[in-house]
């Protein structure tokens, strides 16, 4: 019997048929018996009315009981979606609005299933990339308080210590970004901004890491500043993070370019390395938060930032990518060029 209690919605479908049963037999009797005075009329009119209000409440029934179904059926879908369970998917068999509504709770689903899937795939990552240096940090404190290394040798633990700090630096500062994300706690300071000079102060930092990695860093600038309405940190740190992606995820010796240019009114720039590129079906998912194409290759979280802070900026970013090519762009609105600004230098190289 509790299948066929209806909802609040199945009673308002059942309740409109039988009004409109009702007021068309209304309708007809009063306009052929009490207005026209075909009393001989009523008699069928009345079994006709009968039959009507007997059809219209079934088929108001039977509609209101394939809707109520089908409802019933996304509210147990949601329990289980809520209770953490993204298994369940809704059978799609109605083409009107039920039917778009669950392709849509179906497709929401299998969001939900990736971004818990990611959520996991992080947090083993986040584990991994948290204990490897603090027990990497463990391990040489007490060769230092219970050996007596050579010069050398406390000089090789002090550079593989400093690394594991960098790493563990760099992973609370991600999360620390995506907290503010999430809460809405980044300020931008958004004005007119050389995008070229922005890209030679980052270049220069990386210089030495380039040098250690053994790759070449090139910087191409045009003649004229590429000018951008721009928060500049901001664009720093997407800077920095695409650097740090085209040094970390490719072999040694690769070439990394940065370059940066105006197209269709818009300030655009590009680090672009010739590295072995990425396949097809990991670059859908680059901008993924904790999405990591490489489970050791650290946390997943740089592009995701890198993009929503560009997109704050009403900007956004793209990727392309092939054998032996992988190319990274920023585009962000076009500034007004004003003559107090520096002209960047045409294409050098920085390493």
């Amino acid at each position: 019997m509790r299948n066929l209690r209806l909802t609040p919605l199945g009673n308002r479908i059942t309740s409109i048929s039988l009004a409109i049963g009702i007021g068309t037999s209304v309708i007809v009797y009063v306009w052929v018996v009490a207005i026209g005075g075909h009393t001989e009329a009523s008699r069928p009119i009345l079994i006709g009315a009968t039959i009507s209000l007997l059809l219209s409440g079934g088929f108001g029934f039977y509609f209101a009981y394939l809707a109520t179904a089908r409802i019933r059926r996304i509210d147990e879908a949601a329990r289980e979606v809520a209770e953490g369970n993204f298994a369940t998917r809704i059978p799609v068999d109605h083409s009107g609005q039920l039917g778009q509504l669950a392709r849509t709770f179906n497709e929401m689903q299998g969001r939900l299933a990736e971004l818990d899937s990611a959520r996991k795939q992080f947090i083993a990552n986040a584990s991994h990339e948290l204990r490897t240096p603090i027990f990497s940090l463990g391990g040489f404190l007490e060769l230092l308080e219970e050996e007596d290394p050579s010069p050398e040798e406390r000089a090789e633990f002090m550079r593989t210590m400093r690394q594991q700090i960098e790493r563990l630096t760099k992973l609370s500062s991600d999360l620390l970004n995506l907290s503010q994300l999430d809460a809405g706690g980044v300020e931008l300071d958004l004005h007119d901004v050389d995008l070229s000079a922005l890209a030679r102060e980052v270049v220069q930092e990386f210089g030495p890491r380039a040098d250690r990695h053994r790759s070449r860093l090139e910087l191409r600038t045009p003649d004229r500043p590429v000018i951008a309405l721009a928060d500049p940190d901001r664009v720093r740190q997407i800077i920095r993070i695409l650097l740090d992606n085209a040094l970390t995820h490719t072999p040694e010796g690769v070439s990394v370019t940065v370059t940066t240019y105006s197209a269709n009114r818009r300030a655009e720039l590009t680090v672009s390395d010739d590295g072995p590129g990425i396949p097809q079906r990991m670059q859908k998912r680059l901008f993924d938060r904790f999405y990591t194409a490489n489970p050791s290759g650290g946390s997943g979280l740089g592009l995701a930032i890198a993009r929503e802070v560009a997109q704050r900026m009403e900007g956004g970013m793209a990727v392309s990518s092939s054998r032996r090519f992988t190319a990274f762009t920023i585009d962000l609105p076009q500034g007004r060029p004003r003559t107090a600004l520096p002209v960047s230098a045409p294409a050098e190289a920085a390493t």
